[in-house]
């Protein structure tokens, strides 16, 4: 039988597009490799500079309360810090996290930082695997590239705070809700739909939610997100998933959410009589951002001025301040819309708090950066197929932290964890102009 010329062009242009892909996988090794050693070397560096420098960590503050509740749960102590006891300060995830390191290694910081730059290094191969399933090996390379050697990203792994364990378990859960659109949605390689197979997707998705959530509380309202999308997903030619059965896969990511948080909120009802799943500092926290003094940055000196939990309870501390918040709120609508807009852009500046008075230098690689970053997901969205899921999962969780810290406090730190899904969106707007003007010139 004769092979048309059809036929050839298009087992080449296969063969070729393989071959492509093997040599983005071996960069990627490489790319990995390149990002465990900045952030082993950072990891040094760091507690050298911290222990110099006369510190426990490098950022007092919030390290202090994580490493203790740690202590607390290594030792088998009540998961409690302050005096009166605070039971629901913190949720526990980042915690635990720490208590592994201490029951291995012991009270040593610098190994904490090691585990934290392991897992760095893992965000950045989930980057790569969110760019890669979202559009393609060379995107996904270049999004990993991206955050694998910013010097910004390598610092901040290594610091005994959430947010790079927070970032992993955001990239997992959004991989998982990627792949239950594209499921739900359909597509050419798959014609038959198959309902376990999708049920399975949802609850991967809720129970990677619940657990995200049990590191940073704010991610929670991205449940609801997932499960309007998972509701609203667009119709193509190849859905087969009907309404109902989209029904089903929301209720599977809920519950799946809802049993991860389950255990932290029986323990929260009996040490506080109350059914609290995320934690009970909402309320300060709001307060910190929604007060007569407020400028969009954190300044918690009036909790200990004004000493409340002498004479409450922990769970009325969190809702007489939360009404504190509210009621400024309603009766300064114009000084909030003000405080909001000021936190959007400090959570949105080019250059953190402490790279503002490390020179110039730094100060100009941070711009170069952010500018490479929001430029491409410019390029993305305007060169991008409009797909709803790729969106979704890129510029969503950026769109929603900036909804949470219009209410709450803002600052870069809050927004690095979410550059990870974004530089996805970069870097397939970069390659979309890259590929565009190699079509033009050939």
């Amino acid at each position: 039988m004769l092979t048309s010329d059809n036929d050839l062009d298009a087992r080449a242009e296969v063969a070729a597009t393989k071959t492509q892909n093997c040599i983005w996988r071996s960069r990627m090794r490489i790319l990995i490799v390149v990002a465990l050693l900045l952030r082993l070397v950072a990891a040094v560096a760091v507690d050298d500079y911290a222990t110099n420098a006369g510190r426990q960590f490098l950022i007092e503050g919030d390290a202090n309360g994580y490493w203790a509740l740690a202590e607390k749960i290594c030792a088998g102590d009540d998961y409690a810090i302050h005096t009166p006891p605070r039971y629901v300060l913190r949720v526990p995830g980042f915690p635990l996290l720490l208590s592994v390191s201490i029951c291995v290694f012991g009270n040593n910081i610098l190994a904490a930082r090691i585990v934290l730059a392991i897992i760095g290094t893992a965000c950045c191969w989930l980057t790569f695997r969110l760019g890669t399933e979202a559009s393609s090996e060379r995107a996904g390379f270049w999004a990993a590239a991206f955050v694998a050697i910013n010097p910004v990203h390598v610092g901040n792994s290594v610091l005994i705070l959430s947010e790079t364990y927070f970032a992993f378990w955001m990239l997992m859960s959004l991989l998982a809700l990627f792949r239950l659109l594209q499921q739900l949605r359909g597509s050419s390689a798959d014609q038959t739909f198959k309902l376990r197979r999708a049920l399975f997707k949802a609850a991967c998705v809720g129970a990677t939610i619940g657990v995200t959530v049990m590191v940073r509380p704010g991610f929670l309202p991205w449940l609801g997100v997932a499960v309007l999308a998972a509701l609203a997903i667009e119709r193509t030619r190849t859905l087969t998933a009907p309404f109902a059965v989209r029904i089903l896969a929301s209720g599977v990511m809920v519950i799946g959410c809802i049993l991860v948080m389950l255990p932290w909120a029986v323990r929260n009802f009996e040490a506080t009589g109350h059914l609290v799943f995320t934690s009970l500092w909402s309320g300060p926290s709001m307060y910190d951002g929604l007060n007569p003094n407020a400028d969009g940055a954190s300044n918690m000196q009036f909790f200990d001025d004004d000493n409340v939990m002498a004479t409450m309870s922990e769970f009325e501390m969190n809702e007489h301040y939360k009404r504190k918040a509210i009621d400024f709120a309603t009766a300064n609508p114009g000084r909030t819309v003000m405080l909001a807009l000021n936190k959007t852009a400090r959570c949105l500046s080019p250059v953190p708090n402490f790279a503002k008075s490390s020179g110039w230098v730094v100060w100009v690689v941070c711009v170069v950066l952010w500018l490479a970053l929001f430029g491409g997901v410019y390029l993305g969205i305007k060169k991008h197929p409009r797909d709803s899921a790729v969106l979704l999962v890129t510029v969503g969780p950026l769109l929603l932290f900036l909804l949470v810290h219009m209410v709450f406090v803002g600052s870069v730190r809050y927004r690095l964890p979410l550059e990870f899904p974004l530089s996805v969106l970069g870097a397939i707007g970069w390659c979309r102009l890259s590929l565009s003007r190699e079509t033009s010139e050939s």
